[in-house]
């Protein structure tokens, strides 16, 4: 069955049909394409850093902190180890919701005008589930405007997460301490898995 864990936020049961499974992947967000591609099992240097076993272990819903942070420059792989995360927590019946961090702050003012004038049920839906869903991913933390409404918000959704301990990851090109401070203390006290390399979009391939 698919079971409401809190009011607005669904959760579907392991072992169920196709149907079940399908709602999940609908409600998480993530892109369909990446379902295949984007699994531990297509990432590269997988088993050869000393935090893949950690990750493996989130992936299995197992976890100590449940904030994980991705930092590093763009292109080495932040979004398909987190999209990894994300279908593995589907595929074990977890509700996910994964957002690149500027649509995700698209939608909540698109819904906030809404509420201004006087239709409150999109803008508190997507602040509601983004706060209280099994997962969620926040994708490229920091490239978002900077303005005090998109910080305060965001601040907001981390903080109520943090305050729940709900689990959280976030992939960010971005240094600790070039985010907003209160943010970045959260984040802190997690796991942080910091990428480095080459971009591999731009990378040349070697000649044979």
């Amino acid at each position: 069955m698919w079971k409401q864990v809190i009011p607005g936020v669904f959760e579907g049961v392991p072992g169920e049909g196709d149907e079940e499974l399908d709602r999940r992947i609908r409600m998480s967000n993530m892109p369909v394409e990446t379902i295949k591609t984007h699994r531990f099992e297509t990432w590269k240097h997988r088993g050869k850093e000393k935090w893949w076993a950690d990750l493996q272990r989130y992936a299995e819903c197992k976890y100590t902190h449940p904030f994980v942070t991705l930092l590093g420059t763009v292109g080495i792989g932040k979004t398909h180890i987190a999209l990894s995360m994300g279908w593995s927590w589907v595929g074990c019946g977890k509700g996910v919701l994964y957002y690149h961090v500027e649509d995700l702050l698209d939608a909540l003012r698109s819904g906030y005008s809404s509420w201004q004038r006087g239709d409150p049920e999109g803008y508190s839906m997507i602040l509601h589930f983004a706060q209280n869903v099994g997962l969620l991913i926040l994708d490229d933390l920091g490239a978002q405007d900077e303005k005090v409404w998109a910080t305060t918000k965001l601040d907001q959704i981390i903080d109520s997460r943090y305050i729940h301990q709900k689990p959280l990851i976030v992939t960010t090109n971005m240094a600790l301490d070039k985010l907003p401070e209160r943010i970045a203390d959260r984040l802190s006290e997690g796991m942080l898995v910091e990428l480095a390399g080459e971009s591999y979009r731009t990378k040349k391939p070697t000649a044979k």
